[in-house]
């Protein structure tokens, strides 16, 4: 005993020293067979008992002769579950789908084959390391030598106190918890910190966005994980970054849809559903499920609010399909992690797109729009222009006339079209992201830059704007005289453009075929193949 207690707090001490921790604290071990479940309130999460007790698992193996007399008996009524096997144990170099928690070796003695049986035991591949007790029948001192330096983690000679067994049973069950939270935690700060170098050389907002829920997808194979801006009393979401589909950069969605990600918002707390299908807050949603005649896959969501300045601005959605592992108490906690980097870098883009508002207000801003001036509009156009091509990224240029505006100058005056024009711009400065751009480009003309943008994705906003504007109220105007728009795009890299002004002679032949396009009337530069 004295020997065992001296190992084991030796072990603790460099355990303590790996994971840089100060004064030991006592804790209940998690092994990593030890699932617990989480239910949903309203105000917060609290643990749900779970639907069978925790049983480690505990393989006896070795002569059956050499163990205790009613060990067996004995380790049933303390709670475990018991299997036995011979040894050589068939199959030992395949890992188990459930290997043991613990071996307990029984042999005869200090017998010749002791230590290789041993070192077999403690390093199979197929018990995953599972802590080894070796209990000996005969032999002393000696033998019990030998069993741990051959690699036991405990080993105690006969006549053996049941007693004694059970609190040395229970050492290494817990040292075994320890080392797994160990290993755990070193694995998730080498994953931090190789997920936070990738960030740190990504430029924009939904760059990052992407890696960081491309990385949480692969760390834990989910089906789904995005990233989708909201705040409080929204409908409609934002999806900005999506793993299964990369794609996915500017997607409005209806919450209704979600409410994961409601209640993450209006909680303010994380939200963790086990089962959708059975779960309360999905009701509304499965009623529409069965109504539409739907086959909904998704088993399990979780929902992390992202927090900008105090305020809800995001929420970091991962959903796992049936058939899929649970995720896990730290696996909420690894990606919760991440969530708050999510939220680092929402603060800094706002802070970005602030000081740039301010640095736009400082001369170079369309007085009658707000939106950016002509020159403005160049010096970015070049700057977009030298990043996209040095990075082999994308992005679009769209050119806007805004439809019917001479008709409202001829009949209500120029300054009811003045005062229509401005609104239309502080529609447009409202809808677009916090990297894209936008300028008055002409007298009824805008220009937008979207980085990281196809051609697709640039008609999707034309189309988006559209609507806005029809659903807009213009106190000059009555429905029947809402302008509507015609749009050019081209998106970079392109074929014929060699230079930034390519860009704006592809954008305005693409705008006037868009013209004589009834009734789209958005023209697309056709991309490089």
């Amino acid at each position: 005993m004295p020997r065992a207690a001296t190992w084991l707090a030796t072990m603790r001490r460099r355990l303590r020293r790996v994971l840089g921790a100060g004064t030991p604290k006592h804790r209940t071990p998690r092994l990593l067979s030890h699932r617990v479940n989480y239910t949903l309130t309203a105000t917060n999460l609290r643990r749900a008992p779970l639907s069978q007790p925790f049983q480690p698992r505990i393989l006896l193996v070795g002569d059956p002769a050499a163990r205790p007399e009613g060990l067996e008996r004995f380790l049933v009524r303390g709670g475990f579950q018991v299997t036995e096997a011979a040894y050589p144990v068939p199959g030992a170099d395949r890992a188990e789908a459930q290997p043991p928690d613990l071996l307990i070796f029984a042999s005869g003695g200090r017998e010749a084959r002791l230590g290789d049986a041993v070192r077999d035991l403690a390093t199979s591949s197929r018990f995953a390391g599972a802590p080894l007790i070796v209990l000996l029948a005969d032999g002393g001192a000696e033998a019990v030598g030998d069993a741990l330096q051959a690699g036991a983690q405990d080993a105690l000679a006969g006549p053996v106190h049941f007693g004694e067994l059970r609190a040395r049973i229970d050492a290494g069950l817990r040292l075994r918890g320890e080392l797994y939270e160990a290993r755990d935690a070193l694995r998730s700060r080498d994953m931090l910190f190789d997920i936070f170098q990738e960030v740190s050389a990504a430029l924009r907002a939904d760059e990052i966005f992407q890696i960081l829920v491309r990385r949480v997808g692969r760390v834990f194979g989910l089906a789904h994980c995005s990233f989708v801006l909201t705040t409080p009393g929204d409908e409609r979401g934002r999806v900005v970054a999506v793993y299964e589909n990369p794609g996915i950069r500017d997607l409005g969605v209806d919450l209704e849809r979600y409410p994961e990600i409601q209640e993450a918002i209006r909680t303010e707390r994380a939200v963790i559903i086990q089962d959708v299908h059975e779960h309360p807050l999905f009701e509304s949603v499965r009623k529409r499920w069965l109504a539409q005649q739907l086959e909904i896959n998704v088993q399990s969501a979780v929902a992390l609010p992202v927090f900008v300045q105090g305020r809800a601005a995001g929420v970091f959605l991962l959903r796992t399909v049936q058939g899929d592992p649970s995720l896990q108490p730290q696996d909420v906690t690894f990606a919760n992690t991440i969530a708050q980097a999510a939220a680092r870098v929402l603060e800094n883009e706002e802070r970005r797109a602030a000081m740039y508002r301010r640095q736009i207000s400082a001369g170079v801003t369309d007085v009658l729009t707000g939106c950016a001036s002509l020159d403005a509009l160049d010096r970015r156009l070049r700057d977009e222009f030298e990043r996209a091509r040095r990075y082999s990224l994308r992005f679009a240029l769209v050119v806007i006339d805004v439809d019917r505006l001479r008709e409202i100058n001829e009949g209500l005056g120029q300054e009811a079209g003045d005062r229509v024009l401005a609104e239309i711009g502080a529609l447009l400065q409202r809808e677009i992201r916090a990297p894209d751009f936008a300028a008055r480009y002409g007298g009824d003309e805008f220009a937008l830059i979207l980085p990281e943008t196809d051609a697709q994705g640039g008609r999707q906003f034309v189309e988006r704007l559209r609507q806005i504007i029809a659903r807009h109220t213009f106190p000059d105007l009555g429905p029947e005289r809402v302008p509507s728009l015609s749009a050019g795009v081209v998106a970079f890299p392109h074929l014929e453009v060699l230079r930034p002004e390519d860009l704006f002679t592809q954008a305005e032949a693409a705008l006037e075929r868009g013209k004589v396009n009834e009734p789209d009337r958005i023209g697309v530069a056709a991309e490089k193949a």
